[in-house]
């Protein structure tokens, strides 16, 4: 595993560590957009406006609920958003 990659894992499993949530969700940093989440027959939604651009996601739930943490000042939610996705393997493992 390159330095590269290794670094962005331990960064985002220490992320998630702080957030006390599981490491395996994609992490879309928003720290400069507005946002709101709604209810609407039993979903949850978020909102987050990039710009003048409204955007709207399903949030992921289980069995204690909707997948929202919160710690000091920021809040994270897992949500199902259409996301493009970057898989790394390594070459010697391609058949």
């Amino acid at each position: 595993m390159s330095k590269q990659v290794s670094d962005f894992s331990k960064a985002q499993k220490k992320l998630m560590k702080y957030f006390k949530c599981p490491d395996d969700y994609f992490v879309k940093v928003l720290d400069d957009c507005r946002w709101s989440i709604s209810e609407n027959e039993g979903m949850s939604f978020l909102s987050y406006w990039e710009g003048e651009k409204r955007q709207n996601a399903v949030i992921v739930k289980n069995s204690e609920g909707s997948l929202i943490y919160e710690v000091k000042n920021e809040t994270m939610v897992v949500a199902i958003d259409c996301v493009k996705i970057a898989f790394i393997f390594k070459n010697s493992k391609k058949i």
